[in-house]
Order: structure tokens, then C-alpha cells, then sequence
């Protein structure tokens, strides 16, 4: 963003150019979107999309934070809400499941999530989301589960979650009927990464 806003006026001006980028993100791919489609659908001028984002692939970026600030936020509300599985592999599914809620609830989600790359287009080469949010869920994993293994845990946790995001991406392009054995693979190798940190070696 070229700017933050500093006045609730303002942040409603960039919260409806993001939720608008979102809802077109939904039919059109990344090349046919436009700032003017932008702002049309989010009843905004033209001027007061350029205070904020220089272009349509930083609206973009901001829906991806947007949307790993949110999923995060959900997380961190089952460690502090006493909601928490106590054992690890059911806390990790019990995390899961908000992933995958959240791909049918949040418009424009399911596009972006935490990926650097859009339709091809790289969004921020200086952020790497993904480490991101792996650094956000060690964090908070290790606040209540004890390493007991011997593989690395930051590394896992990145390849836990890119892992994941790939895995859950398939599933929305197989066909309906090999969507469960996509999602039940995928679980099965999210728990066996984590099982080298969680799990005595």
C-alpha cells in the first residue's frame, strides 16, 4: 500500500477496494480484473483507489495478508479460548478445519490464501507468507505441545504449511468424488511431518 489509513473513513475506502478485488477474484482471473472494475464495484473513485495502492496487484497482496491475518486470528482464538484438543494430531485437524471453513466463507480466499504467486503473477517477492504464518503456528504450537522429536521445527512447519496449501488446492480441481481422498491424504502427511517434531525420535 502506498499509505495506511489513519481515519475510519479512510479504512472503509480500503476495506470495500479489497472486498471488491475479492468478489471479482471469485469469476475473472488476475488479468482481466482492472482498478476500474475495482472501484466500480466497490463505489469508490479512482482517486481514492490511487491514495492507497499504486496497482491491482497490491490489492491483491493485501487480500493475501488480509485473508493469513484472519485464518490466524481464528487459530489463535482455540489456544486462548480453551477450545484445544489436548493432543497434538487432533489440535493440528482441529486447525485444519479452520482452513478449509474458511474456503467456503470468505470470498476471494480461495484464490490468493498465503501463495507469493496469483495466476502466475508474483504479489511481494521481499515476503514469503508462507514462512509467515509457519512462524505464527510454531509459535503457537509450542506454547502448548512439547518438541519431542528431532526434526527440525521451523523448517517443518514450513513444509507443513506449503505443503498443506498445495494439498488443499488440488482438491479443488479434482473432481467431487476425489476430493476426500485429496483432503485425507493431505492429513495424513500434515500429521506425519509434524509427528517428527511432536513425537519422541
Amino acid at each position: 500500500m502506498r499509505r495506511q489509513p489513519v481515519q475510519q473513513r479512510g479504512a472503509a475506502t480500503v476495506s470495500a477496494i479489497v472486498d471488491a478485488c475479492a468478489t471479482l477474484l471469485n469469476d475473472y482471473d488476475y488479468d482481466d480484473i482492472t482498478t476500474a472494475r475495482i472501484v466500480e464495484l466497490a463505489g469508490v473513485p479512482i482517486g481514492s483507489f490511487y491514495q492507497y495502492f499504486p496497482d491491482k496487484r497490491s490489492v491483491v497482496h493485501a487480500l493475501a495478508l488480509r485473508g493469513m491475518e484472519e485464518y490466524l486470528g481464528r487459530v489463535e482464538s482455540l489456544f486462548t479460548e480453551g477450545r484445544l484438543a489436548e493432543d497434538w494430531r487432533e489440535a493440528v485437524q482441529q486447525v485444519v478445519a479452520v482452513y478449509l471453513r474458511m474456503l467456503v466463507e470468505i470470498p476471494g480466499f480461495g484464490r490468493v490464501r498465503f501463495s507469493d504467486l496469483l495466476d502466475g503473477h508474483r504479489l511481494d517477492a521481499s515476503v514469503d507468507q508462507y514462512e509467515l504464518m509457519a512462524e505464527r503456528l510454531r509459535d503457537l504450537f509450542l506454547t502448548r505441545f512439547a518438541v519431542r522429536g528431532d526434526a527440525p521445527v521451523m523448517l517443518t512447519f514450513r513444509m507443513a504449511a506449503q505443503t498443506a496449501d498445495a494439498m488443499f488446492k488440488l482438491a479443488e480441481r479434482v473432481d467431487p468424488d476425489e476430493r476426500a481422498v485429496v483432503l485425507r491424504t493431505a492429513d495424513g502427511v500434515i500429521l506425519k511431518m509434524l509427528s517428527g517434531v511432536f513425537d519422541p525420535a
